[in-house]
């Protein structure tokens, strides 16, 4: 039997690797669809808070926002909370982009999911919710510790 860690980290690799595919005439990298992503979910963000979110370097998030701005995708401006800091957010030419990548977001879950019933589907989501949760629990009591 494969181990788990190895399989969830091959499903993601794959489901990353299809979607890039999928979207390759955009001309987007998967950190850029990420940003504009985690932007579309929870609002305009500090460059550090989505480096923290898509798990990059800040330097690296730095280059990835500055791109997308050149195409007119995002728009940087002070953070009225710290001014020191850069708040990004979509603008009106990144929403259609963003509807794209969900469309072929959802086109590769389902060709991913085919074959599993709901039920199967449920349940796995359902154990990948509960091992997540344990995770993020462990990272807390880990860092309760330092």
């Amino acid at each position: 039997m494969q181990s788990l860690g190895l399989l969830l980290h091959d499903v993601s690799r794959l489901l990353k690797a299809e979607f890039e595919r999928r979207t390759r005439d955009t001309g987007l990298t998967l950190n850029q669809w990420r940003v504009l992503a985690t932007l579309s979910r929870k609002g305009g963000q500090t460059q550090a808070a989505l480096a923290a979110a898509i798990e990059v370097s800040p330097m690296t998030v730095s280059d990835v926002i500055e791109r997308l701005e050149s195409q007119g995708l995002v728009q940087r401006a002070p953070d009225p909370l710290d001014s020191r800091a850069k708040r990004v957010t979509l603008t009106e030419a990144a929403v259609p982009v963003v509807a794209r990548a969900r469309d072929v977001a959802n086109q590769v879950y389902a060709s991913a999911l085919s074959g599993l019933s709901e039920p199967e589907r449920a349940t796995m989501v359902h154990a990948l919710t509960h091992i997540f949760d344990n995770l993020v629990a462990m990272a807390a009591t880990e860092q309760d510790v330092d």
